[in-house]
């Protein structure tokens, strides 16, 4: 499948996002800004923000402000309208953060190099904001997560495991054996009861809800080619960035690879954002793709229509070859009586 369009950076993005309710798209880079686009009817540069003196990791919208974190340590709040940082918490962590997540209402999560997981109540003064400081893993926390209520926060490490949270009592809830490689990402899916996991070697690994010491499945994408972004585009179907530059898709339970949605010419994926009715990819080839998820959507229906007239064929088989073998007691009676007197 073939980009709408293509927007050229001119440094390394890290992190895409778009705005729930209007057109604007914010990227952030290894120079430490972010880039606001608008999309309508094609990506454009509105405005760049020096937030950062180093790479900004993430940007995310949350209401009308844009939260970013960085290499520096710091968190930025900016006002999207006046386009201005409104609060900056500096030296947030000892270690340059990696994740961030939006858990709920005036509260973020954030992570960092060193494996710690911080929560922050952005009704609190800035000396009192961080509300929970847990060194829970033993490595960078590549990615959180929460649930719809935004009662369970979930990180996931490079140590390779997963770990679960109380956020409202901010404390652990458990922590999962280690697994076969290290953990880059991490999402929420089949309405809350499974919870997906790209790896380093090419594998989505799969935890059941609530049964977090060990994963349930195993879903092999490519071998020794990371999956460093997982994005859910409907209940039953994940997207995937990946090292190779391919962006992935397979169904969930059945686990079925569908065709790709697209690729960044063998440079690593670093995010993906469903923005309206377009796909928003970001990549090592310092391009902001745009792909038309309503082609996708087109591939999936007939893929759908095809396997249920495979089913409903077989099915039928099953039923002609089930009345053909069907034998009632009269025939089989009627058979030994005519064998009885053919021998005699």
């Amino acid at each position: 499948m073939k980009p709408k369009c293509l927007l050229k950076l001119r440094s390394l993005p890290f992190s895409v996002d778009s705005h729930q309710t209007s057109d604007l798209v914010a990227l952030s880079n290894i120079d430490g800004n972010i880039l606001l686009l608008s999309t309508d009817p094609k990506p454009k540069k509105l405005k760049t923000l020096n937030t950062h003196t180093e790479s900004c990791r993430v940007v995310l919208f949350v209401g009308d402000q844009l939260v970013s974190i960085s290499s520096d340590k710091s968190i930025a709040l900016t006002d999207v309208e006046k386009r201005k940082v409104v609060r900056r918490f500096e030296d947030a962590h000892d270690h340059a953060l990696y994740s961030l997540c939006d858990v709920r209402e005036n509260v973020l999560a954030t992570g960092d190099d060193g494996g710690v997981i911080k929560l922050w109540d952005l009704r609190k003064g800035d000396g009192e904001a961080a509300v929970m400081t847990e060194p829970e893993h033993d490595n960078f926390i590549s990615a959180l997560a929460v649930d719809s209520s935004g009662s369970t926060l979930l990180a996931t490490s490079g140590d390779g495991r997963l770990s679960a949270w109380n956020s409202r009592q901010r404390k652990l809830i458990a922590r999962s054996d280690e697994c076969d490689s290290e953990l880059l990402t991490c999402d929420v899916v089949r309405g809350g009861s499974k919870v997906v996991c790209g790896d380093g070697e090419g594998v989505v690994n799969v935890f059941s809800w609530g049964d977090w010491g060990d994963i349930t499945d195993r879903i092999p994408v490519q071998s020794e080619v990371s999956v460093d972004v997982v994005l859910p585009f409907s209940d039953d179907v994940i997207l995937m960035g990946c090292m190779d530059g391919i962006i992935r898709a397979t169904t969930l339970f059945p686990h079925r690879p569908l065709p790709p949605v697209g690729d960044h010419k063998r440079s690593p994926v670093e995010g993906l954002c469903l923005h309206q009715e377009s796909l928003l990819s970001i990549g090592h080839d310092q391009c902001l793709r745009v792909w038309d998820m309503g082609v996708f959507e087109e591939q999936l229906e007939a893929l759908r229509e095809e396997e249920d007239d495979s089913d409903s064929d077989g099915e039928e088989k099953k039923r002609k070859k089930k009345k053909a073998r069907h034998v009632t007691v009269d025939d089989m009676k009627k058979k030994q009586s005519a064998e009885f007197f053919d021998d005699l």
